[in-house]
Parts: structure tokens; sequence; C-alpha cells
């Protein structure tokens, strides 16, 4: 019987030979900078590749965005938030197969989120008008 992986085992491979040079690069440059810490940093980005592999998510069935600068840790975590993905997904799915109709919201995601411990990024009224001018008005573009 083959011995089971439980959360803090050590793994351990070898990179294939045919391991993309920026890979290399990444895994080179990490290593130098972060030392012995060096795995508690990559073990995120292995367990989130495996399980999108596991979980069978198709590479093109996804994509990244880079976040941009200057975004608190606050912001950050909330664009993280599952509840946030799902409106981004949702958002995207209505410009990709509706780009002339207006966006209609699950209205499941706009209820209250279930109570959090974790702060919530909230937005100012300027950036809430702008949003809308922007992304939820489309009445203006009819004619």
């Amino acid at each position: 019987m083959t011995e089971r992986f439980e959360p803090g085992k050590t793994v351990s491979f070898r990179l294939p030979p045919d391991t993309p040079l920026h890979v290399v690069d990444y895994l080179t440059q990490k290593k130098n900078e972060l030392g012995r810490k060096f795995s508690s940093e990559i073990a995120p980005i292995f367990v989130e590749a495996v399980s999108q592999k596991a979980l069978g998510n198709a590479e093109n069935a996804q994509i990244s965005i880079t976040l941009p600068e200057g975004l608190t840790a606050d912001q950050k975590e909330w664009v993280k938030h599952p509840n946030t993905k799902a409106l981004i997904s949702q958002l995207l799915y209505q410009v990709v197969t509706k780009p002339t109709t207006p966006l209609d919201f699950d209205q499941q995601l706009l209820k209250d989120p279930v109570e959090e411990k974790e702060p919530v990024f909230k937005t100012n009224a300027m950036i809430q008008s702008f949003a809308q001018k922007t992304f939820l008005n489309f009445d203006e573009d009819d004619d």
C-alpha cells in the first residue's frame, strides 16, 4: 500500500528535462532570495497547480490577471474573496456572451455576505460612481 500524503509531509521531486527556462529562473531567483523559507513560498503554488489538475480544470478554462500595483492588503484580500471572484467571473461571462446587453447580476451575489471575520474592502462614492457609469450603464450606447 502506498503511503498517503498529509499536510506537513515532505514532498520531493525532480524537475523534468523540458521544464521551461522561465520556471527554472523563477525557482532559482526565489531560492536565492528566500533561502530556507523557499519551500514555504513554493508550496502554495504547487498545491494550487495540483488542485487545479485534480479538479479537472482545463488550462484554457482559466486566465490569470495581474492585479494593479498599489493595492492595499485589504483590497488584495477583497479581490481574493470567493464572492468577488464569482462577481468578476459573472461580469466577464456577460460581457463576452452579451456585449450589447445591460449587465444582469445574480441577486444571490448582491445579498449581504455571511458575517466574516476578515475586513472587507469598501469602495468610496467616487469609485462606485465610476463603476456604475463605466460598467453598469449601457443605455447611452444603444443609439
